[in-house]
């Protein structure tokens, strides 16, 4: 979240912001848990449904949210919250490869690359369970949201091969760029975000949509039932919709927006970027990642044990 957007907000409505980062959405889960008193979250989609489920949002007031008409079709109604009642996309994206390509042998252009002999060793991922498992499940050809045991036990009895093969990144990091820039590493998972950042460092560094198809993250504001300034909550969220607080978010942080009306107040170096507003044909083999049922959650927690595990 730009500071600027918090201040604008801020002088506008005389509300002080408190804005609290987590390096993963399980972090913020434990503290909300635990009794953190959030009126506004930032939550990826995954965690949205069970969320919702467990009767831990609140419904929108969308009177309170005239600007979400800004969002375009295409970013509302979708499979994580049917009928948007309870979530409205803040910013989306795909995921990708970032890759030197001149330290590389060989194009890589699949998940499955990451099996590549020449390329243990090489590769860089984040220690998050959900991204490192729906890596290792694309590498062998599966669907991120599978709930088949054989293709989960094959991805049980792949982790800690691939954990002999990758290097994570550490606590604090918040793009990768580091690593590609060492020369130690020509491979890693990342996001938009991260392929802007690194390609302004260095022209040999590719951000790839791998051919079996990439995996869309949606990054909602949600509101916890615990909030107690739920009008208020809206009133930020409404703030956020308008075009050029929008515009702002993509600008400075390279990151795509769901507001149609925002895009001619975009940089056209962003907005004409395909890592950040990909075309439809790149999009057309996407996968969203959905919620998992407890026994595949548990089988998931299986999996990046032994992956962890298996990390000297």
């Amino acid at each position: 979240m730009p500071q600027a957007i918090i201040d604008a907000f801020s002088a506008e409505t005389g509300v002080s912001v408190e804005y609290i980062g987590y390096d993963t959405p399980e972090e913020a889960l434990i503290a909300l848990e635990q009794g953190a008193n959030y009126d506004l979250m930032i939550m990826v989609n995954s965690l949205v449904p069970d969320l919702i489920a467990a009767g831990k949002l609140a419904p929108l007031n969308y009177a309170n949210i005239p600007n979400a008409r800004n969002i375009s079709p295409s970013f509302r109604d979708l499979i994580f919250d049917p009928g948007g009642r309870h979530s409205i996309v803040y910013q989306w994206g795909t995921t990708g490869l970032l890759v030197r390509t001149d330290l590389v042998e060989q194009p890589i252009t699949r998940w499955a690359d990451l099996w590549k002999p020449d390329l243990a060793g090489k590769i860089v991922l984040w220690p998050i369970p959900r991204d490192t498992i729906n890596v290792l499940l694309k590498s062998l050809g599966y669907s991120i949201n599978t709930t088949d045991p054989g293709q989960l036990a094959v991805a049980r009895e792949r982790a800690a091969e691939l954990a002999h093969r990758v290097t994570l990144t550490q606590e604090g990091d918040e793009v990768v760029t580091p690593y590609l820039l060492s020369d130690e590493h020509v491979v890693a998972l990342g996001w938009t975000y991260d392929a802007f950042d690194a390609q302004a460092q260095n022209e040999n560094i590719a951000y790839i949509i791998p051919a079996e198809g990439t995996i869309l993250w949606f990054d909602n504001f949600v509101i916890p039932t615990t909030s107690s300034n739920r009008a208020l909550a809206e009133r930020f969220i409404d703030f956020v919709l308008r075009p050029e607080m929008s515009a702002l978010v993509t600008n400075e942080l390279a990151v795509a927006t769901g507001n149609e009306v925002a895009y001619p107040l975009i940089d056209p170096a962003l907005r004409n970027n395909p890592a950040i507003f990909p075309s439809g044909d790149v999009l057309q083999n996407a996968e969203i990642e959905l919620s998992l049922d407890p026994t595949t959650q548990a089988i998931h927690n299986e999996i990046y044990a032994a992956f962890i595990s298996a990390k000297p």
